[in-house]
């Protein structure tokens, strides 16, 4: 809307292209699991019971197939990260640690879930640390092609197929989360797991970390500065209710997570209760909750195999939407920047299939040993505070730079000027212009001030990993940043206009009809000349 902010644009693409390229493998997850679940129709699932390939030593199954027995690991004991409890003493009195040979165990002191064995060393074939690359996971690699063989092809002919297949995608995830809902709820333990839901521990509002991480969280569900509010959005009519949309869709986001919730932690709860361990233990960070806790879940439930199809289908019918909505808001950005390839149906399609193409090869990183560490990088860099950020610069630019009359000039040519001649209507301009921005920035700030190594339950990211994690946030604000170095010199240096050029309102953007066109000039011409009245008399603006 001004020529200096327009590389923000820029810079929600590089974000998007960020989540496209590595969420899809979570969903390469789904079609892994869903591959071992069909194949267990006729039998138990593979991650049920504790197996001596691949289990560790602590694996402890409802049925403990490995004879472990837990303890109260004391001081007098050698505790240990593997969950296992040692003698602390050799037999000529010599004080043992964790990496000595020839350690006598005593007991588990921490117990591991098989579905946990099986993530790591089936699923993933997981190397100790982010430092080992491993060799490629084949069978990851073709639940990849899979996966992105599946959004191609929604995407493939354009928002009148996608938008369509949306509500199929949208809607089944609630149908089946009700289903597991009245099963969870009926589970004992189901309480002690809701009540640690709706019962949250407030000293955490302390921990700048719980905001930041509150922001992003919200961001990513509602795509806000990822570019796909407005990339499908501009494939509305010109008079659809933005605003009722606005609303209705974070309402509705909103709820769905607080309704998931209920679902989850009533699982939760009934794990704590069959494994006798607090919910603090079985909730785990990352892809664990997903892709351990439940699977493990539903292993102690009659019919299991049923109920994870429907979890793991869940899971990628989920994950096919965000998927389908960021490709589509890529393709719309490339295709918007460069017309000449949607002139014709084939040209699309051409599009359409390089960028998914080159999407796949960029997920190959994540399909290593080592990719569930990148996948941690990528998740937990690429959409932190460089997304705030972002939003932060794109509230200044709309409501201070372009105008927030211009914009609400632009919205009463779309819905009216009942909604903008509102008294209520300022409490938009309050929260675009100075709270919105302001709140943004000082979570930016918090996150920058009290920046933490990146951690994933025990394991600790070397320092070179935060590196890269930090250029990674960087790179998503370098649209932004070299758009604004770009227009500047092309600006100032080469076309010789003053400074101030750069941040004048441009008014240049037009809807797709001409009445519509018509209208908007309509209502900034009148705006301006109530401006300019006094000082230019019977001067006429008109808007190209």
């Amino acid at each position: 809307m001004t020529p200096f902010f327009r590389g923000i644009g820029l810079s929600m693409n590089i974000a998007n292209s960020y989540l496209c390229i590595y969420y899809n493998v979570i969903l390469a997850y789904a079609v892994y699991f869903l591959y071992y679940t069909l194949k267990s129709v006729t039998g138990n699932l593979p991650w049920e019971t504790c197996k001596l390939e691949w289990s560790s030593p602590n694996c402890l199954d409802e049925h403990n197939t490995l004879n472990i027995s837990r303890i109260n690991c004391t001081n007098e004991f050698l505790k240990c990260k593997n969950g296992i409890c040692y003698q602390k003493l050799s037999f000529s009195n010599e004080t043992l640690n964790c990496s000595s040979s020839g350690l006598i165990s005593v007991g588990v002191w921490k117990s591991a879930f098989p579905s946990q064995d099986f993530w790591d060393k089936i699923i993933l074939e997981k190397s100790s640390s982010i430092d080992e690359t491993g060799h490629l996971v084949w069978q990851l690699v073709i639940a990849l092609f899979i996966s992105w063989l599946c959004v191609y092809f929604m995407v493939l002919n354009g928002i009148k197929v996608s938008g369509k297949l949306v509500y199929f995608t949208s809607i089944f995830p609630y149908f089946v989360l009700l289903i597991l809902g009245i099963r969870g709820w009926t589970l004992p333990g189901a309480y002690e797991g809701i009540k640690y839901f709706i019962y949250p521990d407030l000293s955490r509002l302390k921990d700048y970390t719980v905001w930041t991480d509150a922001a992003v969280q919200l961001f990513f569900t509602l795509s806000v500065a990822y570019g796909g509010l407005i990339a499908l959005s501009s494939y509305n009519t010109f008079h659809t209710n933005i605003m009722r949309d606005a609303i209705m869709v974070t309402i509705s986001n909103c709820l769905t997570s607080i309704f998931a919730g209920f679902v989850v932690f009533a699982f939760i709860g009934y794990l704590s209760f069959k494994t006798d361990q607090s919910i603090n233990d079985v909730i785990q960070a990352g892809q664990g909750l997903a892709y351990v806790v439940y699977p493990f879940a539903v292993t102690t439930i009659n019919g299991s195999v049923f109920w994870a199809f429907l979890f793991f289908f869940m899971m990628l019918v989920l994950g096919l939407d965000t998927m389908m909505a960021s490709v589509e808001t890529l393709v719309t950005s490339i295709l918007d920047g460069f017309p000449c390839l949607k002139e014709n149906s084939l040209r699309r399609k051409i599009t359409v299939t390089f960028i998914c193409f080159i999407l796949f090869i960029g997920g190959l990183i994540f399909c290593f040993q080592s990719g569930t560490y990148w996948i941690e990088i990528f998740d937990t860099f690429s959409g932190n505070w460089a997304i705030l950020l972002i939003a932060c610069l794109e509230c200044i630019s709309v409501s201070w730079f372009y105008g927030f009359e211009n914009i609400k000039n632009d919205i009463t040519a779309m819905l009216g000027c009942q909604l903008t001649r509102s008294k209520y209507f300022a409490f938009w301009k309050i929260m675009w212009a100075y709270v919105s921005p302001l709140v943004l920035f000082l979570v930016c700030l918090f996150s920058w001030i009290n920046f933490k190594s990146l951690m994933l339950n025990d394991y600790v990211f070397p320092v070179w990993s935060n590196i890269v994690g930090n250029l990674l946030s960087l790179s998503t604000l370098s649209g932004a940043v070299i758009w604004s170095i770009f227009s500047l010199m092309k600006t100032v240096f080469i076309q010789k206009k003053p400074f101030k050029s750069l941040f004048v309102p441009d008014m240049g953007w037009k809807p797709l009809k001409k009445e519509h066109c018509i209208l908007v000039n309509e209502l900034h011409e009148k705006e301006f000349r109530q401006k300019l009245n006094e000082e230019i008399p019977n001067q006429v603006f008109t808007f190209k």
